[in-house]
């Protein structure tokens, strides 16, 4: 059992780093576009720091929840190899997830102010999946809490 959930785990861990790398390419490059002049971006004086704050951050954001979930993911297989099968550290992980993935998803769904627009947009998007990862952060917690107190037991 043990060595079927690791090779998944190491399976997933491989298609998320691919995955992952081939996203943070694309963003970057529109990012690194933006300050080049490669993209049609249209500054405006009163907002271009926003402007400048929105891609950067989208890149940071993109970056930073893509390690997050590597993180979990090699801490899961990692304690897996040691027998533990609840790891404390991705709780912490969790919530940084939670937050890495709402400046992600805010930026990209507001990415449009890079290009003109004045429409600050915060959807139900921005507000849920950060949400539900805190959720499943509270719920691992509780985890990681029983089966510390199983391994206890005797």
């Amino acid at each position: 059992m043990k060595t079927n959930s690791t090779r998944s785990l190491k399976w997933l861990t491989g298609v998320t780093m691919i995955f992952g790398a081939i996203y943070l390419l694309t963003v970057g490059a529109q990012t690194f576009g933006v300050f080049i002049g490669k993209q049609p971006v249209v500054w405006q004086d009163e907002i271009r720091i926003l402007q400048g704050a929105i891609a950067i951050f989208r890149f940071l954001g993109a970056a930073a929840t893509v390690g997050c979930v590597l993180a979990f993911l090699m801490n899961s297989i990692k304690a897996l190899k040691n027998g533990v099968l609840f790891p404390r550290k991705n709780v912490g992980i969790l919530f940084a997830t939670a937050a890495a993935s709402f400046i992600l998803i805010w930026c990209g769904s507001n990415i449009h102010i890079v290009f003109g627009s004045r429409s600050v947009n915060l959807g139900l998007e921005e507000i849920l999946v950060p949400v539900v990862i805190c959720a499943f952060a509270i719920i691992y917690r509780v985890a990681v809490h029983v089966s510390e107190e199983n391994n206890l037991t005797i």
